[in-house]
């Protein structure tokens, strides 16, 4: 017995009050929990019910798109210097010399084929020459491509790519006129690239202040740097096309066959190289030598093509438009208020504006003697009206157009 108690004081024994625990197993890894994969459409949903259209790629590669549309021969060296251009000429050296710094926006206006386009090529490629971005556009082409970026959500690359450039160049910027949204989204832009210091430049075939359908804030806009306008070439500047031209193109014109050819005064530089050209496929088709007989004979089929077109003069705008509302000239030129007859003495003044280069005073002098404010007057309320109203705009469409025939 006493062996067993002394055996038994030997083992161990739990302490006193406190229950055992059982050993812990040991826990399993831990496994992330992922959800399975849904479908993107509820099999309670067709597939194809409200597709989406797919952007094309041409959109986001023309907004994305950097220089583009610089014509390489349109560049400062080519461009002949004459009485005619030496201001505009001189405007955009400076403009590509100093972007941003002198005469912002730059405007140049001219006529059709005076060679607005060509300077602002030249601008574009001295300025990308010197390291900077430049997006040369048509106001035709802006207009497309801001309305393609409404239709395709792309606004943001629409104005990351035009607001984010060192230098805009934007030709024939009279045809925004009148497209609200284009005018919209053309203000904004000029006005945050012109507060970042960055060149505008801008070329149209009319001033600002004949821009009748354009909104006044881009109006003003468009005078705060410098216009600088482009006429018809003279004599010696035609001559010094005429022989630049001929040189690129290799034809032998003989000093004489210059000289003819220059003769005529021409309303554009189209017109002169189309000249160049005609004479030039006279003499290879032919076989004869390029001389003075060939000049005559290759342009007397054009007759006066050549020539300037024959100045519109008041009478006959008064004329055409006592014809078309059924109204004396001297009611035009007189005081009476009736409405037909002041309606008509408006349209009057619209016209003698848009188609001559007279003044607001002359104007106002050839009907009578009115004030300069009177015929502005006059002039914007024909302007609004016929952005409006169809019959209003044929009205003046057909005095136009009998003036033209």
């Amino acid at each position: 017995r006493l062996a067993q108690q002394t055996a038994f004081a030997a083992e161990p024994h739990p302490a006193p009050n406190r229950r055992a625990r059982a050993p812990i197993p040991p826990q399993p890894a831990l496994v992330e929990y992922r959800e399975p994969a849904r479908a993107l459409t509820p099999p309670w949903q067709p597939a194809n019910r409200f597709p989406v259209p797919s952007r094309p790629a041409r959109v986001s590669g023309e907004l994305n798109a950097g220089v583009h549309d610089l014509h390489p021969r349109y560049v400062f060296e080519s461009y002949i210097i004459g009485s005619a251009n030496r201001l505009a000429f001189a405007a955009a050296q400076e403009v590509a010399a100093f972007p941003g710094e002198r005469y912002n926006p730059l405007f140049v206006y001219g006529g059709v084929g005076l060679g607005k386009t060509h300077l602002l090529h030249a601008i574009g490629h001295h300025a990308r020459a010197a390291g900077r971005s430049v997006v040369y556009v048509t106001a035709e082409r802006f207009t497309n491509e801001i309305i393609e970026a409404i239709r395709h959500g792309a606004t943001n690359e629409f104005r990351a790519r035009y607001r984010a450039v060192d230098v805009l160049l934007v030709d024939d910027v009279q045809f925004i006129a009148g497209k609200e949204s284009t005018e919209e989204e053309f203000f904004h832009t000029f006005n945050a690239l012109h507060d970042a210091n960055k060149q505008i430049v801008l070329s149209s075939d009319r001033v600002p202040q004949s821009m009748h359908h354009l909104h006044d804030r881009l109006r003003s806009r468009f005078s705060w740097g410098l216009i600088a306008d482009i006429q018809p070439p003279d004599y010696q500047q035609r001559v010094e096309i005429l022989r630049a031209r001929a040189e690129s193109q290799g034809i032998t014109l003989p000093e004489d066959a210059l000289v003819c050819l220059a003769k005529p005064e021409c309303e554009n530089i189209r017109a002169l190289e189309g000249a160049l050209n005609r004479v030039a496929a006279h003499a290879r088709m032919l076989g004869q030598p390029l001389d003075v007989r060939l000049v005559a004979q290759a342009l007397a089929p054009l007759g006066d093509a050549l020539k300037e077109d024959r100045p519109i003069d008041s009478d006959a705008v008064l004329s055409a438009v006592s014809r078309q509302f059924a109204v004396t000239v001297d009611a035009l030129r007189g005081k009476c208020r009736e409405h037909a007859v002041a309606w008509a003495r408006q349209v009057a003044m619209y016209v003698l504006r848009e188609e001559t280069s007279a003044s607001l005073l002359q104007i106002g002098q050839w009907l009578g003697g009115r004030d300069h404010t009177t015929v502005m007057h006059g002039c914007a309320r024909v302007g609004q009206q016929i952005a409006k109203d169809e019959r209003s705009r044929a009205d003046v469409s057909l005095i136009r157009a009998g003036l033209r025939a």
